[in-house]
C-alpha cells in the first residue's frame, strides 16, 4: 500500500477544514465588529441623552439663556421660532429643544439597526416616528428645523416612514 496515496485525501480534507474554519472566523469577526459598533453607538446615545437631560434642567437653561444674552449670541432658529410662534420664554424654548434633542439622538441610535429590531419593536419605533414627526406639534417643528443638518440616511429613513399611510394602530 502506498502511503502517499492514502495521505493525499487526508491532506485535502485538512485543507478544506482550514478554509471552512477561516470562513467561520471571518463571519464571527464581522459579527463582533458589528456588535462593537452597536455598543459604541448605544453608549454615545446614552451619554448625549444624559447631557441633554442635565442641560434641560431649569437652572441650566436659565444660565445658558442669560449667558447667551450677555454675549450677544442669537438663539437657535428652533428656539427663536418657539419664542415667536408659541409665546414661550427663551428658557422654556431651550428646555423644549433639549428634550427634542434627546429624542432625536435616541432615534439616531436605533435607525442604523432598525432591520435588527423584532417586527413588534420595528412597528412601535416607526409608529412613534410617524406620530412625532408626521403630525403638527413640537417634534414636527423640531424635525423641520433640523433635517437639513441631519445625516441623509436618517432623513431618508424618517421620510420613508412618513410616506407610509397612517393606520389606526399607529395612533
Amino acid at each position: 500500500m502506498n502511503w502517499e496515496a492514502v495521505g493525499a485525501p487526508g491532506e485535502l480534507l485538512g485543507s478544506v477544514a482550514v478554509f471552512v474554519t477561516l470562513g467561520y472566523l471571518a463571519v464571527q469577526l464581522r459579527h463582533a465588529r458589528r456588535e462593537m459598533h452597536r455598543s459604541i453607538s448605544q453608549g454615545r446615545g446614552q451619554a448625549m441623552r444624559d447631557l441633554f437631560t442635565h442641560m434641560g434642567s431649569e437652572r441650566n437653561t436659565a444660565t445658558v439663556v442669560k449667558v447667551h444674552a450677555m454675549l450677544g449670541a442669537a438663539h437657535s432658529p428652533f428656539v427663536a421660532t418657539l419664542v415667536e410662534r408659541a409665546g414661550v420664554t427663551p428658557e422654556d424654548a431651550l428646555a423644549a429643544q433639549t428634550l427634542q434633542l434627546s429624542w432625536w439622538n435616541y432615534r439616531l441610535g436605533i435607525i442604523p439597526f432598525a432591520d435588527d429590531l423584532s417586527p413588534i419593536e420595528r412597528h412601535q419605533f416607526d409608529a412613534a416616528i410617524a406620530r412625532s414627526y408626521g403630525t403638527p406639534g413640537l417634534a414636527q417643528l423640531f424635525y423641520e428645523h433640523n433635517k437639513a443638518l441631519a445625516h441623509p440616511d436618517a432623513v431618508r429613513y424618517i421620510e420613508s416612514v412618513l410616506r407610509v399611510p397612517s393606520s389606526p394602530d399607529r395612533q
